[in-house]
């Protein structure tokens, strides 16, 4: 079943870059179009097409709860919105991105959401998007799961314009301002994106966002691999494949009491992890491995640093405080570099004092030790009896 109505109050961002790839949403623009507009809350299942980049698959405008279940979504704009207040849960859905229709676009969203009060993303599959924002949030229920993102399958973010004459700062994942928000979790999405096929900014950017001191943003158990410039070749990348961001003027707005463990970034250029906003930030028991070789053989000369902890917004005391970045295993090739040693850079030069206990991986880094990394993560999938991507229907929704 589809429909196309005409959407009366539909935010886009639009995203201000900063150097160093940070990112701040500044305003917000009106229209758009939907193949499919969900007035009612219900299960839906089907396949939705758009051809423009200005018409979105699906758009729920409702705060009734909606569960797109076992969805194919395909379409150069972004293939599901919501507006304030939606209760959505997307589950065994197959999303794939086309080539913008306009000059200076990129491929759509996966999943473009505004304030909403309720959200769980898990076993989907996504390739050729520009990612999943969320943008804000309204409200939360007192128990049970508020932001979960979690099984996804995730190809070549990709915010590469179609005139090829610049880019949007696409992540897999971005929280924009999503504050004080308990219960939230982002865990065993395996991130993929290929040298020259695709363009990422932060894998995971957390922008002025926060949890709680009792219930902390928790990312885990993620697999991350490639963050590249556009080509490849590029020696300038300001990407990373977790960063704790925001420009926030106090404690209370900014990023906060996250915690990300266990998670492994392979192949991304500028950093692995930074730390460049906020307070209460705890990373640890991550793998960071990067050999400096792309996979024709030519040195990947973009990277930096695995590791940095930096006030890039120059946040006072009161605001960026109470940091702790240890026991991660790093492997990081930037050539040139000279820690623990030559063409080696696993900690930023004096943007890393937080980090101890750093575990750093014997030399040499190569394109192996990349490639056994995949296959640490396969065999924690099987040990954890994980599934990611979409998984058998078990029974049929309504459309």
């Amino acid at each position: 079943m589809t429909a196309t109505t005409r959407i009366t109050g539909w935010l886009w961002l639009a995203w201000a870059s900063a150097a160093h790839g940070l990112a701040a949403c500044t305003h917000h623009h009106l229209g758009g179009e939907a193949a499919l507009v969900i007035t009612h809350g219900g299960t839906y299942s089907g396949t939705y097409r758009s051809a423009f980049s200005g018409v979105a698959c699906v758009r729920v405008a409702t705060t009734e709860p909606v569960v797109l279940e076992g969805c194919t979504l395909t379409g150069p704009g972004n293939l599901i919105e919501a507006g304030e207040g939606a209760d959505l849960t997307v589950r065994n859905c197959r999303g794939q991105g086309l080539p913008p229709t306009a000059d200076q676009l990129a491929p759509g969203r996966f999943l473009d959401v505004y304030r909403p009060s309720r959200l769980v993303v898990e076993h989907n599959a996504l390739t050729q998007t520009s990612g999943i924002v969320v943008n804000r949030w309204s409200g939360s229920s007192p128990t049970g799961p508020t932001l979960v993102v979690r099984y996804n399958r995730v190809r070549n973010i990709d915010g590469r314009w179609r005139d090829g004459k610049g880019s949007t700062r696409s992540s897999f994942l971005i929280l924009n301002t999503v504050q004080h928000l308990p219960r939230v979790d982002i865990a065993f999405n395996e991130v993929i994106n290929a040298p020259d096929q695709s363009l990422v900014e932060d894998n995971i950017n957390l922008y002025n966002s926060s949890g709680t001191a009792q219930s902390p943003l928790h990312v885990h158990n993620n697999f991350v691999q490639g963050a590249y410039p556009f080509p490849a070749t590029a020696d300038k990348f300001t990407g990373t494949g977790l960063t704790s961001d925001g420009d926030a003027k106090t404690a209370e707005e900014a990023a906060a009491f996250i915690e990300a463990d266990h998670n492994q970034f392979v192949a991304t250029g500028n950093a692995a992890m930074n730390l460049a906003a906020g307070h209460d930030i705890y990373y640890h028991h991550n793998r960071a491995v990067t050999s400096g070789t792309l996979p024709g053989g030519q040195r990947f000369r973009a990277g930096h640093a695995a590791l940095g902890v930096f006030n890039y917004y120059h946040q006072p005391p009161s605001v960026f405080f109470n940091h702790r970045v240890e026991q991660n295993t790093v492997g990081y090739v930037s050539w040139g570099g000279h820690a623990p040693g030559p063409d080696r850079q696993d900690l930023s030069d004096g943007a890393c004092a937080p980090c101890t206990c750093t575990v750093h991986l014997p030399g040499p880094i190569t394109p192996g030790t990349e490639a056994r990394e995949w296959q640490s993560w396969q065999q924690k999938l099987r040990q954890k009896d994980v599934v990611v991507g979409p998984l058998p229907l078990k029974k049929t929704a309504r459309p």
